[in-house]
């Protein structure tokens, strides 16, 4: 497993951990868990989206398509960002398909493509986990 396979599955293990740590609550508050974890997620999201600014530099297209790339590489964030302004369970359940939206969006733009096919399922991979994550911990909140 070559190291950007292992860094990429180790940065699933806030994804996993905190929703177990919310349900047992050892060592941080309910509060400052849903915190920890909406921060990292938003986190999470602005980083794969900069995935994408390598691929533009590199990408043949014409200049308007890089520009409409360039701007949806950017929005996800951003949307990460107005996410946290929602209450817990439309911030998990917003943030679930913004990561599903990222991942759609690289493969119909044709920037998934681009990557090595490794690359892709490593990507199809993390985006799964962290999506089911986030349905995991929107139901965790709305079961309590």
């Amino acid at each position: 497993m070559t190291l950007i396979n292992r860094l990429g599955y180790a940065g699933l293990i806030p994804f996993i951990a905190l929703p177990l740590l919310y349900s047992q609550q050892l060592w941080l508050s309910s509060a400052d868990i849903i915190q920890l974890y909406q921060v990292y997620s938003a986190l999470i999201l602005g980083f794969m989206a900069g995935v994408l600014w390598p691929v533009l530099h590199s990408n043949s297209a014409t200049a308007a398509k890089i520009n409409r790339l360039a701007l949806l590489a950017v929005t996800f964030p951003v949307l990460g960002i107005i996410a946290l302004l929602f209450a817990d369970d439309y911030f998990l359940a917003a943030q679930a398909c913004l990561f599903v939206l990222l991942r759609t969006a690289e493969y119909r733009s044709g920037i998934s493509r681009q990557y090595p096919a490794q690359y892709r399922a490593l990507r199809n991979h993390l985006t799964l986990v962290v999506c089911i994550s986030h349905l995991l911990f929107y139901w965790l909140l709305n079961s309590a």
